[in-house]
Parts: C-alpha cells; structure tokens; sequence
C-alpha cells in the first residue's frame, strides 16, 4: 500500500509525521510524495489561528478532490478542536484526535481495513523514511503544556503534558543518525517542561543525547522562555549544540504580558538573551510577536516596539492577534481593529527586516560549519548556487560546479557579503569537500 503523509503548522506536527511513516514502513507499507499515487493519506492538520484552521479545511478538500479513491485520515488541532466538522467534511474517513495519535498507524490499518504485509516489513531503523534526502529530523520528545497562555488554543488541543523516555529519545536519534542525519531538533508544546512527568529535566535529556550518541549538531525547537537554569546555560560551552533559540516573547509591555498571563517579564528575557550571548559569539535570538492582542494601547504598543530594538532578534515570526472561541483572550474587552492590527503588523515586519540585515552583517567575516541542503539554483551552464544553514541558523550559500555536490555534508565556510535572504561565503576547503564527524561512504544512500 503506497501512504502519503501532509502536515500544517509546527515543527511537533512534522516530527509526528515521520514517527508515522517509519510505522507505516515496518507494517510493509511504502511512503510516497506522489498523493495523487496514494492509497491511503494523513493529514496532520493545524488550528493555530482561524487562517490555519481554513487552510486545514482546504487542504483536507483539496486532497479529496485531487484522489478521491484514497482513505483520508485526518488528525492534528483543527481535527482535536473542531472534531464534527473535520469528519463531515467530503472524503475524510477517520477522525483522530491529538490525544490518540500514538494509535495512528495502527487504527488507520485496522478500522479502515487497509491490508497489511508483514512478510514485507522492515527491521526497525533499517532505513529512513519520511527523512530521506534530508539532512536533519525533528525528534518529538514531549507533548502538551501545563500553563494555559491567555490565547493559546493549542494547549486546550494538546492537553496535560507528557514526556517521552531518555532511553526512548536516544534510541531514535542513534538510528536517524545511521540513516546520514546531520542534525536533530528536539520538538515539544511545551519543550522546557521536558520529564516534569517523569522526574528529569530538559537539560538531563541535553547531557545524555550529547553523550550517548554521535550527532554531529543538536537544535532545540521552540523553547518558552523561563525555567531555565545556570546549567542550561552552561551545555552551550559544547559546539554540538547549536547556538540559535526561538524565545516566543509576543509582547514587548509588561501590561500585555499579564494579560497574556505570560510567565516572563521584559526584564527577565532580557537578561536570558545577556546571559546566552555571553556563553556564545553570534548567538541567534529569534522570538514571536502578537500584534494588536485586546487592549493593547498605542503605549502599550511603543513599549513593545521598544523593547523589540532593544533585544535585536535575528527573525520575528509576526502574528495578527486572531480570537479563537475557547480561550480567555476572546472574552477580554477592548479588541483590535483590523486597521490598527494591519499597520502595527507592517511597522514591526520593518523593524524585523531591519533587524535581520543587521544580525547577518555582524557574522560576516565569521567562519562556521554549514550543513549544506539539497536545494540548488542554477547560475549558468556550468555552476549553480546551494544553500545551507550556520551553526546558528542563518541561511548561507556558495557557488560550486554543476557537477559537484555539497549535500548533507558539513564544511567550514567563511561568510563574506549579505544578500536579502541568505549570506554569501566562500568555502574553507575549497578543492576537497571534507565532512566533520561522518564519513563521506556513509551518505551514499541518502538519495530523494
């Protein structure tokens, strides 16, 4: 049976699919990019903001449309919120909500009565599935949040937190690396709550993937910005783990923040940021913003914006306060006009550009491993542009022949000038592409 696998929304929705493709594997099944090829699809859909839920729908509709004699599985936020609609929807088969996701694979074969061929299956880790032609995979370590965030409806989707074993952890992040992944992001809804159910901390699961296994880089997804302890500070001193962290503040005003019922004034992020670009040179901040959140006074605002320039992040993810039924947000006086919403959105995106030029300016002339990606451009007839990413998350590139090949491989690069998008280096070893930490052979079956 051929199985194609969608996602909206966060990098925990993508980490979800690939746990699913390497279950759908060794049940004999086979993954496809072709959805059109497909018998069975999944779609993990999201319900962020009332844009994702919409896109959610289309998306379910659009597949439908496109191969309607395939079993539809929808799961995700929209299909935990809005369970009766996901399934009324034209073509959808089973509904599964966030809570039974672990059951995924093996009630989509069962209840949809989706033949199965053991015989055919894969020992586990024999190869990579939903990661193949890739270079990193999110690994999921953690689910729900125990704080409930005035606007979040992600956390009433996702429910009480549970974490995920270290043993567990380490076993999946062994084998992915033995499948040529360079580099592994840890994922949660509420990451910095890592073990709060099972007696451990997100900096002993650090310590042990940094000592019980190989993985040249180590990145953390999304990671709120409190609790954090001196010895989180200290694990950066190891090259391993990469110094870039999104810190979602949403708001610049200490007024908002409590509204937001948000566990980290201004003043404490700032001194988190301090404290983390003294561990490390460049070290990349990137956050989240709310604009126009109920009440939020022009002051307010000017506060927000203030503070903004004054931490100087490297990306903003920019988000117009959208009212989603069920949080306590919705009931709150005093709401937005879209107008306002609308010019303090282009006013921040501003800000954020600018920002963002700037960071880049200050690593040229920096030297950094880039894990270099798949995706090319051509420059002539005989070169081409490719792109890859900094230790901390800036998007570099490099010309090289068309016949040469710097995919998945990490090389020493020094970046000279910026671009609007990405930063323009040069290669240390520019006769001879050397990898850090794997040898080239081992990437031999690493193909699309």
């Amino acid at each position: 049976m051929l199985v194609h696998i969608k996602t909206l929304g966060c990098r925990l929705n993508e980490a979800e699919l690939e746990t699913w493709a390497q279950s759908f594997q060794k049940s004999g099944h086979h993954i496809t990019q072709q959805a059109q090829a497909a018998d069975l699809i999944v779609i993990n859909s999201c319900a962020v903001t009332h844009d994702a839920a919409r896109k959610s729908r289309n998306l379910i509709r659009r597949v439908h449309r496109d191969n309607p004699k395939a079993k539809l599985v929808v799961s995700g936020c929209y299909a935990t919120l809005d369970e009766e609609e996901a399934a009324s929807i034209m073509g959808v088969d089973m509904v599964v909500r966030n809570a039974d996701k672990d059951q995924l694979v093996e009630r989509a074969l069962t209840e949809l009565n989706m033949e199965t061929m053991p015989e055919m299956s894969s020992d586990p880790g024999e190869s990579s599935l939903f990661t193949r032609g890739r270079q990193r995979a999110f690994v999921k370590v953690q689910d729900g949040c125990r704080y409930r965030c005035t606007f979040c409806i992600v956390t009433i989707a996702r429910g009480e937190e549970a974490s995920r074993p270290i043993d567990s952890v380490i076993d999946d992040i062994n084998a992915l690396h033995a499948q040529g992944i360079n580099e592994i992001i840890l994922t949660g809804v509420h990451l910095g709550g890592y073990g709060s159910d099972l007696g451990y901390t997100l900096c002993d699961l650090i310590k042990a993937i940094l000592q019980r296994t190989a993985i040249p880089r180590l990145r953390l997804g999304s990671l709120e910005p409190w609790e954090f302890s001196g010895e989180f500070f200290e694990l950066f001193n190891n090259p391993r783990l990469m110094p870039h962290l999104h810190l979602p503040l949403q708001s610049g005003a200490d007024s908002v923040l409590r509204r937001m019922a948000r566990r980290c004034k201004t003043e404490e992020f700032a001194a988190i940021v301090q404290q983390l670009r003294q561990h490390v040179a460049h070290f990349n901040i990137t956050t989240d913003i709310i604009v126009g959140f109920p009440g939020e006074t022009e002051d307010e605002w000017q506060q927000s914006l203030n503070f903004i320039q004054k931490i100087g992040f490297g990306h903003i993810h920019i988000f117009t306060y959208s009212s989603r039924k069920g949080t306590k947000a919705a009931s709150l006086p005093d709401h937005i006009g879209s107008d306002i919403k609308k010019q303090r959105s282009q006013q921040l995106h501003k800000i954020a550009n600018a920002m963002k030029l700037e960071f880049y300016q200050d690593n040229i002339g920096q030297e950094f491993p880039v894990l270099w990606e798949a995706y090319s451009e051509g420059c002539d007839d005989s070169n081409k542009r490719v792109f890859g990413y900094t230790p901390n998350y800036l998007r570099a590139a490099v010309i090289i022949n068309n016949h040469e090949s710097l995919e998945n491989q990490l090389v020493n690069t020094r970046l000279t000038q910026v671009n609007e998008d990405y930063i323009f280096g040069e290669m240390a070893t520019s006769t001879e592409f050397r990898l850090i930490n794997k040898p080239a052979n081992e990437f031999q079956d690493v193909v699309v």
